[in-house]
Order: structure tokens, then C-alpha cells, then sequence
């Protein structure tokens, strides 16, 4: 038995504070690949475990969270549930929406639509809606001001649509709830699954090429590296709609797009489609070359030199927040024989699963959990609410 699979015969619980416990800062956002795929579960088990440990927590939300029934679907939800001494920075306006009893300790001057956000300590234990930040900003503040009023772990509900909660500049890393809400087969929800996951933790560019692009990135800025490593600044504040025109501005043997802000999936479907024609023209540069070697024999003549593309040319963002494309974008930027990266990953360290749903008969929880570890191996697959684990097709029980 490996260092994983022990660490996976264990309680899911305890292995899910113990790993937010080394996340760096101690903050561990929990993000639902969909509704209903049962984050607020697993943030409620993490707290409940570390109340157990008398570690103090403090927790947030990118959105609206812990109310009874979801604002759009209109199902019944978890509610969050807080033990005496923890802390919550929420909107004002929700503190009586809940059964606990909240002591404001600190007012943040943020505002959201709910009103101003404030820290409060929990009096009493009980249930409590959570209206949190809606800007990145406001919501390292938030956590920043939580942890200096005693917080010793930091736990943010991610809202579904949220995704600068993929930001490691907030979190310092994340639990991806996944289910069958997802897909119809557990095949489906382990695909979608795998899929998610390489996007929070895609690869880093070549230290040289990130040190060109890291500061463009910082200041906001697109450009294209040329191959003798000088930038061609983009004159536009966001590419977003501009997919054609940066296109039309690509040279055969650029190595990079060093995008400042967010990344489209119509983005990487062009380059993929400007990926092949480059491709192609290579092609046929080189079987042009070939012919020409072979009727120049035996008159002296030089063999040709050929443009090549000799590596994978990249669309660099800043991390997995920035990214705001599908599968289809990335598999076929990918296929042309591109790479999307970032400048900085967003550490994943478990999947949560959640065997049922609201619209279809639930799926066995062994046989859920096995078929994602089958894809996602290098994860543990926990099951809160059966008490099992997984990890590389094995399923442990507690």
C-alpha cells in the first residue's frame, strides 16, 4: 500500500481537514463543478471536524450560499451549519436569515447588493446564510481580516459561475465537488471530472518564457513572443472578440500568446484552426524541400533549409481563474498541437462525490468513487456521506 492509498484508509472527514490544514495559508476553497454536486456538504463535515479538533474557522462565500432552498432551482439545499466561535464574513442583511446567533466584530466597508459585508463571531451554534463578496478583492480582504481576528483555518463556498475563486491568489487550495448531477454514467461524471481538474492544475511555460511573459501578464497586457523573444504588445485592453485580428497578426514561427486578462474558448479555437493551416503549410514546405533535394542531386546544389515549428506553441494566462473555455477549446488546441499554461497552478488536493441527484436515480457511491479515481489517480475521491474513499480504482470504507 502506497503513501495515497493510507492516506485514503482513513475516515473522509479527517482526511479532509488534515489536507486543508497543510494547504498553504490554511485556506481551502470548496467548489461544485455544477449544483447540487454537494459542496456545502463537504465544507459542513470539514467544520464539524475541525470544531472537533478546537480549530477555529472562518468561512465565506464567492456568492450566495446556505440559504434553505436555491434562489434558482428552487430544491431544498444543506444549510451551513456554524459552531460557537467561528467566524463568518457575510452580508449584513442575511445575519437574521439564520438560527445561529452572530456578533459583528468588524464592518469590511464592502458592499454588495445585500448589503455591507462584516465579520461576525458566532454566538450560539445553529444554520447561517452566507451572501458573500462578489469581487476578488473584497474577498482576500475578507479572509485576510478573518484570519487576523483568529481564524486557523479558512473555508470559501465557491458559487457555482464563480470562477476568481480558481485564483491562488484567494485560496491556497481546493476541494472540486463533483456528482450526478454532472451526467447520466458514472463514465460521464468521471470524464467531466478529469477534465476540471486539468484545468485547475495545467503546466507551467519554460522558466525563460515565463519570465518574459510573467510581468505582461501582471500589468494586464497581450502580446505575442516572437522567436527572437521580442513581444508584440496588442493594442487592445481585452482580446476577448478580437480572436481574428490577433490571428492576423501571428507570424509562422511564434512561440507564444501571453494573454493579460481572460482567455475565450472562441480564442483557443482559432489558434487551434491557425495551428493546422501552420501545419499543413509545413508540410508541404518540407515535401517542396524534398523534391528539390532530389532534382538537385549530382549538380552541387545545397539541401534547403525548411521553416519547422520545433515546439508546442503556447497560449500562457495567469492561472486557472483567467480561463474561461470548455472542453472542446482545450482538446482542440491541444490536437493542433498546442499548449495552454499558466503562470501559476491552482492545487486541487481532493474530489468530493456525490452520488445522487435531484433528477435521476442515484448511483451506487463505491461504484462512483472507483470510476473517478480510474481517471483522476493521483487524487483521493472521498465520499462524505458514505464514510468511503478512492483512489486508483480502489474503494476503501470507514
Amino acid at each position: 500500500m502506497n503513501q495515497l492509498d493510507s492516506n485514503v484508509a482513513r475516515d473522509p472527514g479527517e482526511i479532509l481537514l488534515d489536507l486543508a490544514l497543510e494547504a498553504p495559508g490554511k485556506c481551502v476553497g470548496i467548489v461544485g463543478l455544477a449544483k447540487n454536486c454537494g459542496k456545502t456538504t463537504v465544507l459542513n463535515r470539514i467544520i464539524r471536524e475541525a470544531a472537533s479538533h478546537g480549530i477555529t474557522v472562518g468561512v465565506t462565500s464567492g456568492g450566495r450560499d446556505g440559504e434553505l432552498y436555491d434562489a434558482i432551482t428552487g430544491l431544498p439545499k444543506p444549510p451551513i451549519d456554524m459552531p460557537s466561535g467561528s467566524l463568518v464574513a457575510l452580508a449584513e442583511s442575511t445575519i437574521g436569515t439564520g438560527s445561529c446567533s452572530l456578533d459583528v466584530v468588524e464592518r469590511l466597508g464592502v458592499w454588495t447588493p445585500a448589503g455591507e459585508v462584516v465579520i461576525a463571531r458566532v454566538a450560539s451554534p445553529g444554520h447561517v446564510e452566507v451572501i458573500g463578496c462578489n469581487h476578488s478583492y473584497d474577498l482576500i480582504l475578507a479572509i485576510k481580516k478573518m484570519r487576523e481576528l483568529g481564524a486557523k483555518l479558512i473555508l470559501v463556498d465557491g458559487a457555482a459561475g464563480r470562477t476568481f475563486l480558481a485564483s491562488p491568489d484567494i485560496v491556497g487550495a481546493f476541494v472540486l465537488a463533483t456528482g450526478a448531477a454532472l451526467n447520466g454514467s458514472p463514465q460521464g461524471i468521471a470524464e467531466i471530472t478529469e477534465a476540471a481538474v486539468r484545468l485547475f492544475q495545467l503546466p507551467e511555460p519554460p522558466a525563460d518564457i515565463a519570465r518574459l511573459a510573467e510581468p505582461r501578464v501582471r500589468a494586464g497586457i497581450s502580446c505575442i513572443l516572437r522567436a527572437n523573444g521580442s513581444m508584440k504588445v496588442l493594442p487592445w485592453k481585452t482580446i476577448l472578440g478580437r480572436e481574428s485580428d490577433i490571428v492576423s497578426l501571428m507570424k509562422e514561427d511564434d512561440v507564444a500568446l501571453v494573454c493579460g486578462r481572460a482567455v475565450g474558448e472562441a480564442l483557443l479555437l482559432e489558434i487551434a484552426s491557425w495551428l493546422n493551416a501552420r501545419r499543413r503549410m509545413t508540410s508541404l514546405a518540407h515535401a517542396a524541400a524534398s523534391m528539390a533535394d532530389e532534382d538537385s542531386k549530382g549538380e552541387g546544389e545545397a539541401t534547403r533549409d525548411c521553416p519547422s515549428v520545433s515546439q508546442a506553441f503556447m497560449v500562457i494566462a495567469r492561472d486557472p481563474s483567467r480561463i474561461a473555455a470548455g472542453n472542446r477549446g482545450v482538446a482542440e488546441l491541444e490536437a493542433s498541437g498546442g499548449r495552454l499554461c499558466v503562470l501559476e497552478k491552482a492545487p486541487v488536493i481532493a474530489i468530493s462525490s456525490n452520488p445522487t441527484s435531484p433528477w435521476r436515480e442515484p448511483f451506487d457511491p463505491a461504484e462512483l468513487a472507483v470510476e473517478i479515481s480510474k481517471h483522476v489517480r493521483e487524487l483521493p475521491i472521498l465520499d462524505v456521506v458514505a464514510g468511503l474513499s478512492a483512489v486508483g480504482g480502489v474503494a476503501y470504507e470507514t
